[in-house]
């Protein structure tokens, strides 16, 4: 049998066994996942454990002793496969998939009787099971169209090689949930998320390889030979890309963030069956294609990659590195300033408090689903009305609520509507410091973790113009989420770490091939800025079709899949964007200018450079001095104040009636008359702090939060009506709500 039959059998013989065996399984793999709460509905706690009074530390074997009796408690109320496990050494955290009836479950399963320890709900969500359901159906949706986008562009780049990274990639599903289910995981969201963004990191392997086998063919016409020394080119790439990303996700697994742990460790899996799959069973099958010669080069891997021969039609990508770093340092500049004057919009997880989403069967008014939160004895420190028809309600409150706070408002609502579906996540100010903590724990590891391998790898200088980069892209994304008032939640956190990943893995191809050319080049210390732009040309369809393969992913989940997804999406596309930006144009420029033997000589270039550092320090002043201007204003002097006139924080008509009259200003449409009736109400409750805040603390933080969500609506840039009226409301809620019953309905005094 000639070499040419013999590879033409191992081709059908693999791919035909693959293709039967993934057929076979497919389905009953399928049916053995363990959904977790967020598709099933259900309930999760996080306990702090904490010895029983007079007691010492809870030693290993009482944390055992707990987690067992939780577990026997979880079996007597019907639930035979809790997931239970120990974070640290004094949290648990409980989840209980498919319970219908969290409420009284609840008191039985923290019921301090017989534990050896003291537990404290720290954190806790509620599911829905129709929520979960949904959730479900739009993530996979969302996850199949991305899917599809990735394999179209793969076969439509790269024809017949495309078609085989495609079939890889679905081993690499296929292997992942046998993975998955062998470790008897759980697929959370985000499981389902490192499942679809795993793509990518498998079909970058085979794009970096496609890209290499490309170049070669301009160099030789013999296709078996391109394929073979464009494979054994890329495995370097590959490694150390794929190494950087591991760093970025054990950093996320070591910093203990429980709710994305799963994330990291499925990205994990991810990136090793990506290589497995995407690299090597790839070559294989590539080297028996190209032995076959069933396909032309042309059908095979399209075009062969060359190099434009007019040097004038040579962009000049380092050249362009000061502007893009200076435009980059103007929308960091302008984030920082927006963030110090109005904060970010943090999530639960980050403020503590209780986040409260319900659907209801059919459409609500804002005001309405206001009313009935607040009748129910809870006002929402901001609420929203959304969904398709309206039948969406997020509330958010500043304060932790109670089971029975909860069980009064689903009832008020459940009086109102047939059909009423909720998710609760609840997180008190301790968790809140803890995920902030962890967080920048996770991130501070990675870039630690990444920056001594590339100085082992390479040397200090790419470690430098690598890491500095990405500091600025996690800089930028923060950025435009404060200066889009976007939500910052914990899965912000899973995003900003992928980006972290992605775009070393940018750089480190870019910079592996300028290594390389520095290595091959007679003469390569004569002209660096052409060798670093060369070195750009031929990676920079890699990294273009790279980044649009996790974008496509990425934008599917935004568009398609269910709420808690979208800010991740968010964040990791204006990520990979900001990391190609960087990649391209600013490392490159870092490495430059840091580069001992690349001193400018001309005129022209000592000019540029000085200009480069005038600008650059002027934004620098400009926002440090902004930064400065804009802090928190001094309280004004105490000064008359409206008369206190009873228990608690006495009579607030007068606030309400500033409130009232700022609420008819902007339904008139006078948004700056609207804005000055504000800063009358400002400044008459910072007069009145010393009286009010001693009589009950608690209630006037919630006042005094409520109304610098008012004064950030009003003063924003371009502020919007909806806006606007929507923070009034519950502003006038939660005054309503502070007041005597016989006080609320009191004809108020006018406060100048």
């Amino acid at each position: 049998m000639s070499r040419q039959q013999r590879s033409r059998l191992c081709l059908v013989l693999l791919l035909s066994l693959l293709s039967g065996l993934i057929a076979l399984t497919l389905k009953p793999l399928a049916e053995q996942v363990r959904f977790g709460l967020e598709f099933r509905g259900g309930y999760e706690i996080y306990y702090l454990v904490e010895p029983l009074p007079g007691a010492a530390p809870p030693s290993p074997s009482e944390l055992l002793a707990t987690i067992d009796t939780l577990r026997q408690r979880a079996d007597s109320i019907g639930m035979s496969e809790p997931q239970i496990q120990l974070e640290g050494a004094n949290h648990i955290r409980l989840k209980l998939a498919g319970l219908t009836s969290a409420d009284e479950s609840r008191s039985q399963l923290g019921n301090p009787v017989g534990l050896p320890v003291k537990l404290s709900e720290k954190y806790t969500q509620t599911v829905g099971s129709v929520l979960g359901r949904t959730a479900l159906s739009e993530t996979v949706n969302a996850g199949l169209l991305g899917i599809a986008c990735i394999f179209a562009l793969l076969i439509g780049l790269y024809r017949g090689l495309g078609l085989l990274a495609a079939l890889a990639t679905v081993v690499y599903l296929w292997l992942l949930l046998i993975v998955f289910n062998a470790a008897h995981a759980t697929l959370s969201l985000s499981a389902v998320v490192a499942f679809v963004l795993g793509i990518g990191i498998a079909a970058d392997a085979s794009i970096i390889c496609f890209e290499r086998v490309r170049e070669q063919l301009a160099n030789s016409p013999d296709l078996k030979q391109a394929v073979r020394l464009g494979f054994a080119g890329s495995l370097g790439t590959i490694r150390d890309a794929s190494l950087v990303t591991g760093l970025a996700m054990l950093a996320l697994f070591v910093a203990g963030i429980g709710p994305i742990q799963g994330f990291s460790l499925t990205m994990l899996a991810s990136i090793t069956l990506g290589i497995a799959t995407n690299f090597f069973l790839v070559r294989q099958l590539a080297l028996w294609l190209a032995d076959s010669n069933w396909l032309p080069a042309s059908l095979l891997i399209g075009r062969a990659k060359t190099e434009p021969a007019n040097p004038s039609r040579r962009f000049n990508f380092a050249g362009m590195g000061s502007s893009a770093l200076l435009l980059m340092l103007l929308t960091i500049a302008s984030g920082s300033l927006y963030y110090r004057a109005h904060g970010l919009n943090l999530d639960i997880d980050f403020t503590a408090g209780t986040a409260l989403d319900i659907d209801l069967d059919r459409s609500i008014e804002q005001d309405t689903a206001t009313r009935i939160s607040s009748e129910a004895g809870s006002v929402p420190a901001t609420l929203a009305v959304g969904g398709d028809n309206r039948t969406h309600i997020a509330a958010r409150f500043d304060e932790v609520l109670k089971p029975s706070e909860l069980k009064a408002i689903i009832s008020a609502f459940q009086q109102h509507y047939a059909k009423v579906e909720y998710e609760e996540n609840t997180a008190d100010p301790g968790v809140a410091r803890d995920f902030a903590n962890r967080a920048a724990l996770a991130m501070l590891l990675a870039l630690l973790s990444i920056s001594l391998y590339l100085s082992l790898r390479f040397n200090w200088r790419m470690a430098l113009a690598t890491c500095v980069p990405i500091v600025l892209d996690i800089l930028l994304v923060s950025a435009i989420f404060a200066l889009g008032k976007f939500e910052v939640d914990v899965t912000y956190i899973a995003a900003i770490l992928t980006v972290i990943g992605y775009s070393l893995n940018d750089k480190i191809v870019i910079f592996a091939r300028i290594h390389e050319n520095l290595r091959n080049s007679p003469e390569p210390r004569r002209n660096l800025t052409a060798l670093v732009n060369r070195s750009i040309r031929q990676t920079l369809g890699r990294s273009l079709y790279t980044v649009l393969t996790v974008l496509m992913a990425a934008a599917a989940l935004y568009l398609f899949a269910c709420e808690p997804l979208q800010m991740f999406a968010l964040a990791l596309m204006i990520g990979l964007l900001s990391g190609a930006f960087s990649s391209i144009f600013i490392s490159s420029f870092i490495w430059l200018a840091v580069h001992a033997h690349n001193q400018p000589h001309s005129r022209a270039e000592v000019h540029g450079r000085r200009l480069f550092i005038g600008l650059a320090v002027a934004i620098v002043l400009v926002s440090t001095a902004g930064w400065t201007l804009l802090g928190q204003p001094a309280r004004p002097p105490i000064s008359a104040a409206p008369q206190i006139a009873s228990s608690e924080l006495g009579d607030l008509s007068a606030y309400a009636l500033i409130a009232n009259d700022a609420l008819n200003l902007v339904s008139q449409g006078d948004l700056a008359a609207a804005k000055a009736r504000m800063r009358d109400l400002e400044k008459a409750w910072d007069q009145a702090e010393e009286q009010l805040q001693p009589r009950n603390p608690g209630d006037w933080k919630a006042i005094d939060k409520a109304i610098d969500r008012a004064l950030t609506q009003v003063r924003a840039g371009q502020p919007q009506a909806q806006d606007c009226t929507a923070a009034l409301q519950s502003l006038l809620a939660q005054i309503a709500s502070k007041q005597p019953p016989s006080q609320v309905r009191a004809a108020p005094s006018r406060v100048q």
